[in-house]
């Protein structure tokens, strides 16, 4: 006579559906795991993956915009949390809690674009992550142009006026470009120019409002560029500025303290 599912059984099935594996749930229950996916099957509790308060490492690239490969670079490198998982005989993949990847979001913001995610997409969103959408929106107007974009001749013409001109920085010239600012500079030496822009005031202390407001804004996920000009200095400057601070920097971002 095939073993009966006593209540007990079927709580054990139904809380552990999903977070783990069904070899391992078999195993508790001492049946097979044929039999315990067709009860699975048969009360309605779908694919495990589906039942698991997470999401596959695939999933969360496409909901973020962010490659496969970058993902698995940030686990290896910036011990994004997460793990592989076995949901049925023969099948692992790598997934990631929502509460853990949320908690590793704020502490590595910086790294992420959330104008490219969609509202809820990943369920509810901590209440930061509205701000730092709006500070990437903020960024997007402040500067549209990639990297890799070509210069065209007519950003060139305006590059060469401003310079000419001796009478605007690098934050102003960036913010007529709607290029970065080691964008500009990169320009300049391609170019060969031998005039500059006009200096800021970076090498005069700081103010500790200066300080405070600075680390305000990277904390919310604001970037250079846009936190220099509230404080009137040049994104290389804040830079400057936050390397002293004890910040390190990744790929231009800023990132965690360094433990004196």
């Amino acid at each position: 006579m095939p073993k009966r599912w006593s209540e007990q059984d079927l709580m054990y099935l139904e809380e552990r559906w999903g977070s783990m594996s069904i070899k391992g749930i078999a195993a508790h229950l001492g049946r097979s795991v044929t039999s315990v996916k067709l009860k699975a099957y048969r009360i309605g509790l779908g694919a495990p993956s589906l039942s698991y308060d997470g999401i596959t490492l695939n999933q969360l690239s496409l909901a973020i915009n962010v490659s496969y490969s970058t993902l698995a670079s940030w686990a290896e490198r910036y011990d994004l949390p997460i793990k592989r998982k076995v949901f049925a005989e023969k099948e692992a993949v790598w997934v990631i809690n929502y509460s853990d990847f949320w908690k590793w979001a704020e502490a590595n913001k910086q790294m992420i674009d959330f104008t490219k995610i969609e509202p809820l997409i990943l369920g509810p969103e901590p209440k930061w992550v509205e701000e730092k959408r709006n500070a990437d929106l903020l960024k997007q107007r402040k500067i549209k142009k990639g990297t890799n974009q070509a210069w065209t001749p007519e950003e060139d013409n305006i590059l060469k006026g401003m310079l000419n001109a001796y009478c605007y920085t690098y934050p102003e010239i960036s913010d007529r470009l709607k290029r970065s600012e080691a964008a500009v500079k990169r320009r300049i030496r391609d170019l060969g120019l031998k005039s500059r822009p006009v200096r800021l005031n970076n090498h005069i202390k700081y103010t500790k409002d200066e300080v405070e407001m600075i680390e305000t804004l990277l904390a919310k996920g604001h970037c250079l560029e846009d936190i220099a000009t509230r404080i009137n200095k040049s994104a290389d400057g804040v830079r400057g500025k936050l390397v002293r601070m004890g910040y390190k920097f990744r790929n231009g971002v800023p990132y965690k303290k360094q433990i004196s």
